[in-house]
Order: structure tokens, then C-alpha cells, then sequence
């Protein structure tokens, strides 16, 4: 199953409720056009966790987008860089609201 981690951190001065109003619907978007199979929760990094041994970056939030295979994660591209709407501009939304996104695509052998 081809996942997506997005780490990121929030621009200063915008808040969690608001970025999360924003999260939610994107991934409400991708799940009612079968564009992806779950989204989130978000979850915010413990750094001083002997766990975490990520000293390169320094961000604070993650969420985690999974797909049932990569013809829909490759759909999800798609959409996304043809800034298909609505989900464009919920993407956008989402996207303007972080600080220096880190983006790891992955899936099970």
C-alpha cells in the first residue's frame, strides 16, 4: 500500500484549529473522490523521545496519506498537479499554511 508522510511545520502566527479545518478538507476531498484510501490523523513529532534520531530537520507536525495502490496514488498526483478543483484549491489551502514541507513516498514490498 503506497503511503504518503508529509512533516512539516505551521507558518508563524497560524494556529491548529485553523490548519486543521483545512487538513480535514482536503482529505475529506481525496476520500469522496476515491483519491486516496485514509488521511491523518496528524500527529505532532516528540523530539526529546530517544525514538526520534532525526537531528537533519526540525519539524513539528505529520500526517500520513495512505492509497489502495499506485493507480490511485497516481491519480492523486495527477489531480493535484493539474490543479484539478476543487481539490486545488483545498490543496492550496492546506500547502499555504505550512513552513518548509518534507515529503516521503513509500510502499510495501
Amino acid at each position: 500500500m503506497p503511503q504518503l508522510l508529509n512533516q512539516f511545520d505551521l507558518k508563524p502566527g497560524v494556529t491548529r484549529a485553523r490548519f486543521d479545518a483545512a487538513w480535514e478538507a482536503f482529505i475529506a476531498h481525496l476520500l469522496a473522490q476515491d483519491l486516496a484510501v485514509s488521511g491523518g490523523p496528524l500527529m505532532a513529532r516528540q523530539p526529546g523521545s530517544g525514538f526520534d534520531t532525526d537531528s537533519a530537520r526540525e519539524y513539528s507536525l505529520m500526517g500520513l496519506i495512505a492509497f489502495r495502490d499506485q493507480a490511485q496514488a497516481d491519480a492523486a498526483w495527477e489531480a493535484i498537479e493539474t490543479r484539478a478543483e476543487p481539490l486545488g484549491q483545498l490543496h492550496r489551502a492546506v500547502f499555504a499554511l505550512v513552513h518548509d514541507p518534507v515529503f516521503t513516498f513509500w510502499t510495501e514490498r
